[in-house]
């Protein structure tokens, strides 16, 4: 059973390592654009503006694509925010293609069309409340916390090691 479980965690930490640094490489190539898996970006959402659809701690998984019809769900670009809404119009302004979107708990749209390039993706599913515990995990305290217990760990383990061959 030991070795069972060894081979999954084994196989699972190889595909982490392979996700982190193709997204490492993606983001040192275009730090611009949030890096991709296989065209799949996550976010996590932070604001009720979506509600009921999309919660506060949701994960929302999105597909890179050009294909956006108005009722789709994009992420998008506003400076260095990451904003999750529904396209409630398309136009076509001096020749170029603009969106505009709403989140479904706000009262009006917002004020500012979406291009193109601005774009992340189209919303494909969501995980429910997982970003809530990804959120914890990420507080300084919580990774101090978890480096100290590590260290304390591998001290006393490494104590228990040196009493044994001394014996």
């Amino acid at each position: 059973m030991k070795k069972y479980f060894k081979y999954i965690a084994c196989t699972f930490l190889v595909i982490l390592l392979i996700y982190n640094l193709t997204v490492i490489i993606k983001s040192v190539i275009n730090p611009n654009k949030t890096p991709s898996f296989l065209g799949i970006k996550t976010y996590i959402i932070v604001s009720g503006s979506m509600e009921p659809n999309l919660n506060i701690g949701d994960v929302v998984i999105v597909r890179e694509t050009d294909d956006i019809k108005v009722g789709d769900i994009i992420s998008f670009r506003d400076n260095m925010e990451i904003i999750t809404h529904r396209v409630s119009d398309i136009q076509v302004l001096d020749g170029e293609t603009k969106y505009q979107t709403k989140g479904d708990n706000n009262n009006n749209v917002d004020t500012e069309f979406v291009n193109l390039e601005s774009i992340e993706g189209k919303v494909i599913n969501k995980i429910p409340k997982i970003g809530n515990i990804l959120l914890f995990l990420q507080r300084k305290e919580i990774i101090i916390l978890a480096i100290v217990t590590y260290y304390i760990y591998m001290f006393r383990r490494s104590k228990g090691v040196r009493k044994d061959e001394e014996v």
